[in-house]
């Protein structure tokens, strides 16, 4: 069981190129736009190709299929490195991530045949929580330290030797190849098929949403229009298929409609770590190697926090408590933030909010996947998995980062808007600080006309940046009251007082 362990976090590994995106935009020469669909296609292929992945990992032996994945996983990895452009090199991340996440499907599953269900549920979710959320920081750090060595393409490498050396735990550790799980292959085609459209809309909106302005172009309104529509379509097809990937009946479990709320609430406070990571390259010019660091603080966190909580949950505490622990530490995540957007501040500072970043992944994520599974019946467990990724991965990160951005940018127009009414000549300090940089311009030799206007260019430039940090304050404050308030909704009306139930699932606590 140990040793199998060691296989699956190797196809985690796609997090290893986190903090490329800067050099890989600067190597192909796309517009920004571009590189947005580019980032995200391979996230929603992956996200896509997760219900075949899961019936495919179920038919094919174990060992040749985590062999097989491993071998083209070299192969995509190796042709994206050598694309000629953007779209070629789209096209293999997008086959990469199929791949990796069928191996992480292949690999999981005998270490749920060999799990003994009477020992706890939770020690096991709680063991596959700590190796993907802790593989994933691992890799992130990898990553960042190879590309700070030479560039964005040593990480390409570090991959072909990652996937190698799975290739040779899969070689050892895997004796038997045998479908465990194999049985009469079923798939809901036409279902697969509506989700893949309703997630190219999404991705439309997610790539193209801030740039038309999400709450006034036309484009999104119809966009938006399209995803009803397609969503009474699937709803109309689930009464017509005998096994659909989003079964509705498993939405008369109320912990599953709670649950998936819960996955949505957990991803929209998990998703504002773009900010932070925002604030440290944009404002305070962070080498990317310095946000990586940063970063492992929230590893530190996860490494009390899941353990902790898994003990917990094996010891019956009331789901109440886990679930207060995790949304203070949310909280405190957010209100430690907001004191700390301003300029000059050391990337030391950030150590303590990011830890308090991982001990509230570590509390939530784990009782998260065991709460929307208890007592669902095995044949709705696909159903179950598929409406919490979508509900925190679809709705709160992608779509909901991509709406916060749209927010960002509002909200600093209105306080540049303000800011800038006070630059008067009333405004002594900001009419000092004028003169001065002109004067600086003048003896670099500029005439009176431009030297005027470069120093009203520079206070402009400061004045951005000024409304770009009460913007931020903003959104951690109101985050902050977000992360708080269930707390008291728990409290209040005395909700969670018993400890999680039976979980019996087939699939993977993914």
């Amino acid at each position: 069981f140990q040793s199998i362990n060691m296989v699956f976090p190797f196809f985690n590994a796609l997090n290893i190129t986190t903090y490329d995106n800067s050099q890989i935009l600067g190597h192909f020469g796309s517009s920004t736009t571009v590189f947005a669909y580019s980032s995200y296609i391979p996230v929603f292929s992956m996200l896509a190709f997760l219900p075949l992945g899961l019936k495919i990992g179920k038919q094919i032996p174990v060992r040749t299929l985590i062999l097989s994945v491993s071998f083209l996983s070299i192969i995509f990895n190796t042709a994206s490195l050598f694309s000629a452009n953007i779209f070629l090199f789209t096209f293999w991340r997008s086959l990469l991530a199929i791949v990796s996440i069928t191996g992480i499907f292949a690999s999981m599953l005998p270490i749920v045949l060999k799990y003994n269900p009477t020992f706890n549920m939770a020690i096991m979710y709680g063991i596959m929580q700590f190796i993907i959320q802790g593989s994933q920081h691992i890799y992130k750090y990898i990553g960042v330290y190879f590309t700070n060595i030479y560039d964005w393409t040593f990480s390409i490498h570090f991959l072909n030797f990652n996937f190698f050396v799975g290739i040779i735990l899969s070689w050892i550790f895997y004796k038997k190849d045998v479908a465990p799980m194999k049985g009469v292959f079923q798939y809901d085609w036409r279902g697969w098929i509506i989700m893949i459209l309703f997630f190219i809309i999404i991705l439309f909106l997610c790539a193209e949403g801030q740039s038309l302005n999400w709450f006034n172009d036309p484009k999104v309104s119809y966009a938006v229009g399209f995803l009803i529509l397609l969503l009474g379509i699937y709803l109309l097809h689930v009464r017509f298929t005998e096994n659909p990937i989003i079964n509705t009946d498993v939405f008369r479990y109320k912990n599953v409609v709670v649950g998936s709320f819960l996955f949505f609430y957990t991803g929209l406070m998990n998703g504002t770590g773009s900010v932070v990571t925002g604030f440290m390259t944009n404002v305070l010019r962070f080498d990317s190697f310095y946000v990586a660091k940063t970063h492992l603080a929230v590893l530190l966190g996860l490494c009390v926090a899941i353990p902790l909580s898994t003990y917990f949950l094996y010891k019956k505490i009331y789901l109440a408590t886990i679930w207060i622990v995790g949304f203070a530490c949310y909280g405190m995540f957010h209100l430690l933030l907001y004191f700390r957007f301003y300029p000059g501040i050391a990337y030391t500072d950030f150590l303590l909010p990011l830890f308090f970043k991982g001990l509230a992944i570590g509390f939530l994520y784990p009782i998260s996947a065991l709460y929307i599974s208890e007592g669902v019946p095995p044949k709705l467990s696909d159903s179950r998995m598929m409406s919490g990724i979508i509900a925190r991965v679809i709705i709160a990160t992608l779509i909901g980062g991509a709406i916060l951005g749209t927010f960002i940018n509002d909200t600093k127009t209105q306080h540049k808007t303000g800011l800038s009414q006070q630059l008067t000549s009333l405004n002594q300090q900001a009419q000092k600080s004028l003169t001065n940089t002109k004067n600086y311009y003048l003896h670099q030799g500029l005439s009176e006309a431009e030297a005027q206007k470069m120093a009203e260019k520079n206070l402009s430039n400061q004045t951005s940046q000024s409304s770009l940090l009460l913007a931020y304050k903003d959104i951690y404050l109101v985050m902050s009251a977000v992360c708080f308030m269930p707390i008291f909704v728990l409290l209040l009306f005395r909700l969670g007082r018993r400890p999680i139930g039976r979980v019996e699932v087939e699939p993977l606590p993914f």
